[in-house]
Order: structure tokens, then sequence, then C-alpha cells
């Protein structure tokens, strides 16, 4: 399998075609929205694919794993617009944010109708994708509340992962494990690639929030304070918060890869267990515009 990285460039054409073409049937959705859906790094969507292509590396991309790529990225893309209303943030995706630019309720009108969109995509191919997605957006909800109004009475660190898995590692664990449904795949293969994506996307919330945390420590204003805030609860007084913040990440990136370890490798070639593990240090790479991390 070719690396993460390179794989991304390839499938982002097809994923905003069929993006622009859902999007563009719905009469309801404002045209105006349209260049918010079709930007983006597509990490989501190419996990999914990714995962495909590493189950059945002998077939393109089926229509329903394109769709259901598309069904993940357009989930996050509405979740993106209230997030910024909620944050403050003024810019999204090199662009003004869409709640100053249309105003607050008609961006939270546009969330509204492109949430619809991921359903449209993934009904076709059965209830169990729909409630999956139902079930996805909840957890998503749930932990962007407990993140700006307070969660359960936890030490900082269990709180700060119940957090993160809810508001970012659900829908990674959705694209993962609809990557393997997609090939074919279910029970324990599913549960094991869900599992690989819950901590893809954990370690990927724990890369962005540490690049928020330098960005403070450089003088750089930044939104609301988030789940960086607490993050850096988590790290001993006395123990050196950047070495101890990437320990954390480390320890993150290191766990998505045993995920797949035990159901997951039976039934993944053998060539294609690093690239899966590379991958995820790959994600945290594109999210901190940083080198690669190795190791």
């Amino acid at each position: 399998m070719i690396p993460f990285r390179e794989f991304l460039p390839g499938i982002r054409p097809a994923v905003n075609r069929r993006i622009a073409e859902t999007a563009g049937s719905e009469a309801d959705i404002d045209p105006g929205v349209l260049p918010l859906l079709l930007k983006g790094k597509r990490m989501r969507a190419g996990l999914l694919l990714y995962i495909h292509a590493g189950l059945a590396p002998a077939a393109p991309p089926t229509r329903q794993a394109l769709d259901l790529a598309c069904a993940v990225e357009l989930a996050h893309a509405a979740s993106l617009i209230l997030d910024d209303m909620l944050d403050g943030d003024t810019a999204r995706r090199g662009a003004p944010s869409l709640h100053l630019t249309r105003g607050q309720g008609r961006a939270v009108l546009d969330a509204v109708g492109i949430l619809a969109l991921p359903y449209s995509l993934a009904a076709p191919y059965g209830a169990g994708y729909v409630t999956m997605l139902a079930s996805a957006q909840r957890k998503m909800a749930r932990g962007v509340t407990w993140e700006m109004l307070g969660g359960p009475d936890l030490p900082p660190a269990e709180l700060y992962d119940t957090i993160v898995a809810r508001k970012t590692g659900c829908l990674f664990s959705l694209a993962a494990a609809w990557g393997a449904m997609a090939t074919g795949e279910e029970g324990a293969v599913v549960t094991a690639f869900g599992e690989f994506g819950l901590a893809a996307g954990k370690a990927m919330q724990v890369a962005d929030d540490i690049a928020d945390l330098s960005a403070a420590g450089a003088g750089v204003r930044g939104s609301r304070p988030g789940s960086e805030a607490l993050l850096l609860r988590c790290v001993p007084e006395n123990n050196g918060t950047r070495q101890a913040l990437g320990r954390i990440l480390e320890r993150e990136v290191s766990g998505a890869a045993a995920r797949i370890a035990a159901a997951g490798r039976c039934r993944v070639p053998p060539e294609a267990w690093e690239p899966f593990g590379q991958a995820v240090r790959e994600i945290v790479g594109l999210t901190m515009g940083e080198e690669v991390p190795v190791g």
C-alpha cells in the first residue's frame, strides 16, 4: 500500500465530485455553502477508503465506499459550522467562518440542511448505516456539550479521554468501521477497525490540542479555550510540559495501531499492517502541519 499521505490526494477529486453532486441535487442546499463543502483534507474519508483498499486490494473503491466516505465528510462539515459559532472562530478552510459571512441564524439553518445529506447517502445501504451515523452524531454533540459546560465528575485525564473520544474519535471510528463493512466484513473485524478509528481520531485531537497550546504559547490569539485546556490539566506539575504532551500523543498513536492486532489483522494482508499504523502518524502530522512523526 502507498503511504496514507500519498493516498489522500488521489481520493480527493472523487470525494469532492460526489459531494458536489449530492449537495447540488438537493434544491434546499444553498449554493453559497458549496465552497465550504468542497474544501478540507478529507482525512476521515481517506481513512475509510484506505481501509477499504487494505481489505480489498484487488478491487477499486465501490460506489458504496465512496458514498459512505462522503457521508462522513458531510457530517464533519456540518459540525464545523456549529463549532465555529460556539468557539468564536473567525476562519475555516481558508475563508471567513460561515456565521460571519451569512449570519448566525442562516449558518444554523445551513448546518441543519447539510446534516440531512449524510443520511441520504447512507440510507440506500441499509438501516444499520443510518443507526450508526445517528449514534455517532449524538456522541459528537454530547462530547462538545461536556467540553463547553462540564462533563462527568472524573479525573482530568479520564474526562479528557471521554470528551475527545466523543467529539472527534467517534466519527473516525465510524469511518473505519464503514471502510471494513464496505468490503463485506462484519462482526469482530468491524469492531476491531472501529476501535482503530476511535484511537486514530483521539490521536488526531490530541495533536490538534497540542498545536493550539503551542500557538497560544507563541502569543497567537485563539478562540474560546476548548479541550486543549483540559489536556494541559492532564500534565503533572514539574514534569516538563512539552515532553509530557509528547508522551500522551505517542501513547494514543501507538494504541491506535494495536487495535487491529487481533481480529483485524487476520483479515488484513501482512503488507498493509505497517501502512495502517503509519497512517495514524501521518494523520497526526497533517493535523499539526509538521513533518510526519516516525517511530
